[in-house]
């Protein structure tokens, strides 16, 4: 009885810590139902604004700090953040030792609940994917900028359907990125930098960084930190930063940019999705 005593206390511990970290950080209050779907903004009736955005973001030089100057980004992969829609991407997705087999039995419920539905441990194929942008309502969603970016592949079945927005902190703008799920939202913070050196950068995004970026589990408007991490790194193509040796080019050059998704769980890295860029 103890031991189940100190165990409890234990893990009501973590959770306040977890709890404590995340108490600041502006979420998104949108969750997911048992279904989420391509068509879930206009089920949910989230959208709002005049016109859909064309983009993950309207201008990256609202992310300029100390760290980072969106001048020096390569100007395919700032076109590409700042007007994602006129561009194709294909994308193929590895998951890693041990954690294939939890992939696998994954699979039939992230293809039923329409999100997060990427490709099993058995599919190696390159898949397109299609983008479509939608403005969130305010009263619906009210971080700066939110957005649907609500991707689906060839046969128009959703893959991600993610919410995006940002928010300021110290002089210091972060990406925040919600993926609704049945009772809650996988929420998401970023610190945006330079992949590489010179005048034509990559970019990489991460939640390894300090401050507000990581990656939450929201019951809103609880959020609490994950013991988890992920990566988002963009190189262009013409040569000004290499991209890994291991990253392949689908495209037979035609592509304008490459990407990586990495995600680690507990220190160990369980899912590396690939994506090529090519102009629409």
């Amino acid at each position: 009885m103890r031991g189940r005593t100190v165990a409890a206390g234990v893990a009501a511990a973590l959770a306040g810590g977890a709890a404590w970290r995340a108490r600041d950080v502006p979420f998104s209050p949108v969750t997911g139902g048992i279904r989420v779907g391509a068509d879930y903004v206009a089920r949910r009736g989230l959208a709002g604004g005049e016109r859909p955005p064309i983009g993950e973001m309207d201008d990256m030089a609202e992310f300029a700090c100390a760290g980072f100057d969106p001048e020096r980004v390569a100007g395919d992969v700032r076109r590409f953040y700042e007007r994602t829609t006129e561009y194709e991407m294909l994308f193929r997705a590895r998951w890693h030792r041990p954690f294939r087999t939890g992939a696998a039995l994954a699979a039939p419920v992230t293809s039923y609940v329409r999100q997060l539905n990427l490709p099993g441990p058995s599919d190696d194929e390159w898949h397109r994917l299609d983008s479509e942008f939608v403005a969130l309502a305010p009263d619906a969603d009210p971080r700066d900028g939110a957005r649907a970016w609500i991707r689906t592949d060839e046969a128009g079945d959703a893959v991600f359907v993610a919410l995006y927005a940002s928010h300021e902190r110290d002089g210091e703008r972060f990406v925040n990125i919600a993926a609704p799920l049945p009772g809650g939202n996988l929420s998401t913070v970023l610190r945006i930098g330079h992949l590489g050196a010179g005048d034509a950068t990559g970019v990489e995004l991460t939640t390894r960084a300090p401050g507000d970026p990581g990656l939450y589990w929201v019951t809103p408007p609880v959020g609490f930190a994950l013991p988890a991490d992920q990566r988002f790194r963009v190189w262009p193509t013409d040569g000004s930063v290499s991209a890994p040796a291991e990253i392949d080019d689908p495209t037979d050059g035609d592509a304008v940019a490459l990407a990586t998704h990495e995600m680690w769980l507990c220190g160990a890295q369980f899912l590396t999705v690939e994506y090529a860029v090519v102009p629409a």
